[in-house]
């Protein structure tokens, strides 16, 4: 699968938006509301249409959230003339989402159309589209070796949340679930983006099981996810499950951790690439150990960039397109770290301002102001605040030999005003307080 144009109608925030995407990866940035992650929401319904063919019934669907809202204010008077207002907001339909991108090496259109509260449309290529999937579904069932896509979306803030010591196996039947070693299992809520690690460790167990029964021999699609999830945490060496402690433990330079004790920036990676290689491991078993480098699709994450370091920040995309050549990315972000390390323009989706043409020759300081409008990066808001101060001041000063001197203390009590909030910085005070003094006299 892949997705090259999205277009919404009334879905969220966008009352109508169409988006171009680059097929290897897209970076999507913006202000904190501009609908970031209102596009990857988007992006999942639509993506959804195949796994709701695949069996997922709550795929492919708007939920009631996603339907945009639109204020009415009405006026009115009581009996005493008084001017009384009320609110009400209402759903605004129809809502769509349309994509139009490769699936099963075919072009396709698609159309998901919430008309009412209670009525959800399909266009006839999408419905083709959840057909073609249910047909695929069942040739896997019979042995097919069918090449799956790889679909999924992940928030890396939504999925810190859980509890400390959930990705343990306290149950040693936990690592044989039947159902999970379906191909097909990998469909189930993966447009979800709040992601749980039990899984993965739960595989991670189970192929450490197989490894043992097999007198050490370690499964080469074990190797495989292994080697990308290590490769893809700065200085890690290796990763295996310990049955005592019933957790994945990490081997770095400075000693072994278990995974609940890593920072949030190394479980957040290490979870979200192992989750990817799981899926493309499961989906696609046939292809053996190049399944990473084989298996094709669509993968959402939102905020990219969250507890990550910046050094880690400027290698992270590569990482990825690395260790998943074939996949499609769609990513938000606010580090200029990342969008720095793109390969163009055509990769970055500037949700409130211009595209640019060139992204990967643009010093930190070109992307802050260019791209994310952000000025003076090279110095604190705090001191570009104290230099607007004292240039203020400094003009004050300047217009003081025309004050009147009944009026110049009260304009010597609005020069000590200015200084207040900077108490904390004595030197800066008594500079401008010289100045004043030369100026006023004391």
């Amino acid at each position: 699968m892949r997705i090259d144009r999205l277009t919404v109608t009334n879905f969220k925030g966008f009352k109508s938006r169409e988006f171009m995407f680059h097929p290897q990866f897209n970076l999507i940035v913006g202000m904190n509301g501009t609908g970031k992650t209102s596009v990857l929401d988007a992006l999942g319904v639509a993506a959804g249409a195949w796994h709701r063919g695949i069996g997922s019934k709550d795929a492919g669907s708007i939920r009631p959230e996603e339907v945009m809202l639109r204020k009415s204010e009405h006026n009115d008077r009581d009996e005493d003339g008084e001017s009384h207002s009320s609110i009400q907001w209402e759903h605004v339909y129809p809502c769509e989402v349309s994509a139009s991108g490769l699936i099963r090496g075919q072009n396709h259109s698609w159309t998901i159309e919430q008309t009412s509260k209670s009525r959800l449309n399909w266009t006839l290529d999408t419905i083709i589209i959840m057909q073609m999937a249910e047909k695929t579904a069942q040739s896997i069932r019979n042995g097919s070796n069918i090449p799956l896509p790889l679909i999924s979306y992940y928030s890396l803030g939504r999925s810190r949340q859980e509890p400390h010591g959930s990705s343990k196996i306290t149950d040693p039947m936990e690592i044989v679930r039947k159902e999970d070693q379906s191909r097909l299992s990998e469909y189930w809520n993966t447009i979800d983006p709040n992601f749980s690690v039990i899984h993965l460790t739960r595989w991670i167990a189970r192929q450490s099981w197989i490894t043992y029964q097999q007198s050490n021999r370690v499964p080469a699609v074990f190797l495989t996810v292994k080697k990308a999830m290590v490769s893809c945490i700065e200085g890690a060496l290796d990763l295996y499950f310990d049955a005592d402690l019933g957790e994945v433990i990490v081997a770095l330079p400075t000693g072994t951790l278990p995974f609940s004790y890593l920072s949030d920036g190394q479980r957040s990676m290490l979870a979200m690439v192992g989750d990817i290689a799981l899926k493309a491991a499961k989906l696609n078993p046939q292809f053996g150990r190049t399944v990473l480098e084989e298996t094709s699709g669509v993968v959402l994450v939102d905020e990219l960039d969250l507890h990550l370091h910046p050094r880690w920040q400027r290698g992270v995309i590569e990482d990825l397109r690395r260790v998943f050549p074939k996949i499609q990315f769609f990513c938000t972000t606010h580090s200029p770290f990342l969008i720095q390390s793109l390969r163009s323009g055509e990769e970055l989706i500037v949700l409130d301002g211009q595209p640019t043409a060139e992204v990967a020759n643009k010093s930190i300081e070109e992307v802050a102001l260019g791209i994310q409008g952000v000025n003076g990066i090279h110095v604190s808001q705090r001191y570009k605040e104290m230099e607007n101060t004292a240039q203020r001041y400094l003009e004050m000063l300047e217009q003081g030999s025309a004050v009147p001197r009944d009026r110049l203390d009260a304009f010597k009590n609005n020069l000590a005003e200015e200084l207040m909030p900077y108490a904390d910085n004595p030197a800066f005070q008594a500079f401008l307080e010289m100045k004043r003094a030369a100026k006023l006299g004391s």
